[in-house]
């Protein structure tokens, strides 16, 4: 499987760092988990993002900014070569 430099911990506080909750939305009080797929590719950058679960438009689109600029991850490997992998990765929105 591949994995975000640093593993786990890392990508976790990559995305509490680096998502903000959209101001437009907060009146909304809208909150949940967006689900968002994507490729690593073998050089470790991302491709093909797409939600596959959503919460709302402005959330959505918040998930798909935060993981188009994620920095490359370490790619998958079978049999020791870099190979194509299929993540999904929920990120949750929560009013403070």
């Amino acid at each position: 499987m591949p994995s975000f430099r640093g593993g786990q911990k890392a990508l976790m506080a990559y995305l509490a760092e680096n998502v903000q909750y959209p101001k437009d939305m907060e009146d909304t009080c809208a909150q949940g988990r967006v689900v968002v797929s994507f490729v690593v590719e073998r050089d470790g950058s991302i491709t093909e993002p797409k939600v596959v679960s959503s919460v709302s438009q402005a959330l959505d689109k918040e998930a798909l900014r935060v993981v188009n600029a994620m920095p490359k991850w370490m790619p998958g490997k079978q049999n020791g070569n870099a190979v194509r992998v299929k993540y999904v990765l929920p990120i949750t929105f929560r009013l403070k």
